[in-house]
């Protein structure tokens, strides 16, 4: 259910727009009422992440902090109400921002009240912060307390201060950019070694425990491309689909390059932070592998995707599981036995306790009164299948905010790939068959060894499968790391900047640097490739040829004009997705209207990252255009023959930058640019048209080349062979 947020009226005071924006979201608002609303301190998201409405503790961790005072106390409550109304996020940024500011209203005025906030106020908050948080928290913090700031003076709740325009406090640099001693130790031991990939494998093959099968399943879908480990629960199972790709190669009888068409497959990702949805293609070696896992994710999960599809069809019935004692035809309403009770929750049966008994006072002394049994029997004789019903459906369905479905995709809850049962994986309880779960992060984490002074160590799929290090010590690996070792790869491989941010599923090119642990030696190879000065080619080409060029697009830098030989003249180059424009806009637009290729303003380099494929589509797309104007042109139209010319040329000159890519006598690095003679100016075909000559100089092989060979696919074009 979306949620309006609150907009203050102009004409009340501060103190009438505060109380009706509490009483808003005390009266209107029902997220975490279940929890006990405003009546509670503690408040816990769906993914179990508590919000705690605390001063400062004494030390952290703990837990000695005194309830917020009141007014401030419903403040926070109903502010915290609202934001996770509207999306409910990780609250501990927007909990310590109020911790913060009550610290503040405390110090300065003695009185915990949000309409005496002002600059004092601020400044002791601030402090607080700096005092108690960590560098790379106080970045956070400090962004929600400006929001915080500037959402008290828009609602007119408080307006004695100045909101901040941005955070005092500047994001950390990227451990993974460090030099010191410290961040180079971090960088080599987060970055995963051959032995600890090879164990995410061995684990894969051994596994035979559910426990083991679903996580090293889990481990493969992050190991085919860089992905968070929450991503995996947007997954459902039809998230396979095949698409056709050209893949390029060499013939072994003729020696020509040529196409052919090949089936790839993907998966249906959804990107966390904003990054959509996007295809994930599996590499061909790893696409069995993948497949396998997601059949055992399938299997492994069908029971609790059949519980989650009959209490979303049927909402007010319980699922009749196989070990259900009841005969099928007993009502939903008819009153339950204990026995039957335990048998439909999963509960052992206590001999202590008549197993035909319905009094529900009893059942509570022989289930040793759990809370949850005491709130569903609250103001009840007797116990039904329609209770139970309910309750499952309640404690199940928070984990999903937008319960049927899954939020961040939009389907169904029962076709999510990942789920499971609760206690799927218990060691002494069996699955409760009413149920289904979503795993969480902090739980693979656990699996993989990553574990913290809550778990133990043996719980990890390694431990239980006896793979360890050489020298005996447990394997520890976070989801994280993957992610990390995955992007690492990326850029060793020299994957294109804007293709591994998309891969990754990042919305910001920025980010790929956080993940980037290539050792200083290796940056600063590729740097210095960069800066190399290539030897002259065959073709007998300025030494600046065009390899520099590819090397600053594969870094990320722009392409300079003495990259591509011209040393008197300064700035960059525009790139067009084919190569690059060097058109000198001081002196007149462009006149092409993006018919780039056909330009002798246009420069392309062979080896540039997807040039080449662009250029193909390119050519489809412009023999589609000569087919459509040689037909008319056979039919008499008028102008058509103005137009088949046009397309013809254009047609050409693409087909002949294309054959010389691919022509493996040209070296990579090698500027190919249109010579004039293909793309006079519209003087000098005046003039030509007036019988005057125009003489244009050729002064290298390669326009030559580029000459030659246009005027050849010309003379087939208008030949016929299309």
């Amino acid at each position: 259910m979306s949620v309006i947020p609150f907009k203050s009226r102009k004409e009340l005071t501060c103190e009438q727009n505060l109380k009706a924006f509490i009483d808003r979201a005390k009266f209107e608002l029902t997220l975490y009422e279940d929890q006990g609303g405003f009546k509670s301190v503690n408040w816990k998201t769906a993914k179990n992440l508590g919000m705690q409405f605390t001063e400062y503790e004494s030390s952290a961790g703990k837990g000695d902090g005194k309830p917020f005072e009141q007014p401030f106390l419903d403040f926070s409550r109903a502010y915290v109400r609202e934001q996770q109304s509207i999306k409910e996020i990780a609250p501990s940024h927007m909990m310590r921002a109020l911790k913060a500011t009550y610290c503040g209203l405390k110090e300065v005025h003695g009185i915990a009240d949000i309409l005496l906030l002002d600059e004092p106020t601020i400044t002791k908050a601030r402090e607080s912060v700096e005092a108690r948080l960590t560098p790379q928290a106080r970045y956070g913090t400090g962004g929600h307390m400006k929001k915080l700031f500037k959402w008290l003076k828009e609602n007119r709740i408080c307006l004695r201060h100045t909101p901040w325009k941005k955070s005092p406090w500047p994001r950390q640099k990227d451990r993974s950019e460090g030099t010191s001693k410290d961040d180079r130790d971090w960088q080599e031991e987060r970055l995963l070694e051959s032995h600890e990939l090879a164990a995410l494998a061995d684990a894969f093959t051994k596994a035979k425990t559910p426990y083991e099968v679903y996580w090293s399943s889990c481990a493969v879908l992050l190991m085919f491309a860089p992905s968070r480990a929450g991503e995996l629960y947007f997954l459902t199972t039809n998230c396979l689909f095949e698409t056709t790709a050209i893949e390029t190669f060499q013939n072994s009888d003729t020696g020509e390059v040529e196409d052919k068409e090949t089936e790839v497959l993907n998966l249906r990702w959804k990107a966390a932070k904003g990054g959509g949805v996007i295809p994930k293609p599996v590499h061909p070696k790893l696409e069995h592998t993948v497949r396998e896992a997601v059949k055992r994710l399938t299997k492994l999960g069908s029971s609790a995707r059949e519980a989650a599809a009959w209490a979303i069809e049927h909402p007010n019935k319980f699922f009749r599981h196989s070990e259900c004692i009841t005969s099928l035809n007993l009502g939903e309403n008819e009153p339950l036995s204990y026995a039957e009770l335990c048998a439909a929750m999963g509960l052992t049966l206590s001999n202590r306790f008549s197993s035909d008994t319905m009094d529900v006072q009893e059942m509570a002394l022989a289930l040793s009164s759990p809370k949850w049994f005491l709130n569903l029997i609250k103001d009840k004789t007797q116990i039904t299948y329609s209770d139970l019903a309910e309750y499952s459906a309640k404690k199940y369905s928070k984990q999903y905010p937008s319960w049927p479905n899954i939020e961040e995709v939009g389907a169904l809850v029962s076709t999510a790939l990942c789920l499971v049962r609760d206690n799927e994986f218990h060691k002494d309880f069996l699955a409760k068959e009413y149920s289904w779960v979503t795993p969480s992060v902090n739980e693979f984490n656990t699996a993989l060894g990553s574990s913290d002074s809550r778990t133990e160590v043996k719980d990890s799929i390694f431990e239980q499968l006896n793979i360890r290090n050489e020298d005996e010590s447990p394997i520890t690996i976070s989801t994280h790391q993957i992610r990390t070792w995955l992007s690492t790869m990326a850029e060793r491989g020299e994957m294109d900047s804007l293709d591994l941010a998309m891969f990754a599923g990042r919305t910001r090119i920025q980010d790929n640097k956080a993940y980037d642990l290539r050792t200083p030696e290796e940056r600063e190879a590729t740097a210095r490739a960069v800066l190399n000065i290539p030897k002259a080619s065959v073709l007998g080409l300025p030494k600046d040829n065009g390899l520099r060029a590819i090397e600053a697009v594969k870094v990320g830098v722009p392409i300079t004009y003495e990259m591509l030989g011209n040393k008197n003249r300064v700035g960059a180059a525009q790139p067009t997705g084919w190569g690059v424009c060097e058109h000198d806009w001081t002196m007149a637009p462009c006149t092409k209207a993006g018919d780039c290729v056909a330009c002798k303003d246009h420069a392309c380099i062979k080896g540039l990252p997807k040039s080449l494929e662009r250029l193909r589509n390119l050519e489809v797309a412009q023999t589609k255009e000569f087919e459509i104007s040689a037909d008319a042109c056979h039919r008499g139209e008028y102008g058509a023959e103005a137009w088949l010319k046009f397309n013809g040329r254009r047609l050409a000159i693409t087909r002949t930058v294309i054959k010389m890519y691919e022509d493996g006598n040209i070296p990579e690095g090698t500027v190919i640019r249109i010579p004039k003679e293909l793309d006079p100016t519209e003087t000098q075909i005046a003039l030509i048209e007036n019988g005057l000559k125009v003489d244009i100089n050729v002064q290298d092989s390669v326009s030559q080349s580029v000459i030659d060979r246009t005027q050849n696919e010309l003379l087939a074009l208008f030949g016929g062979e299309v």
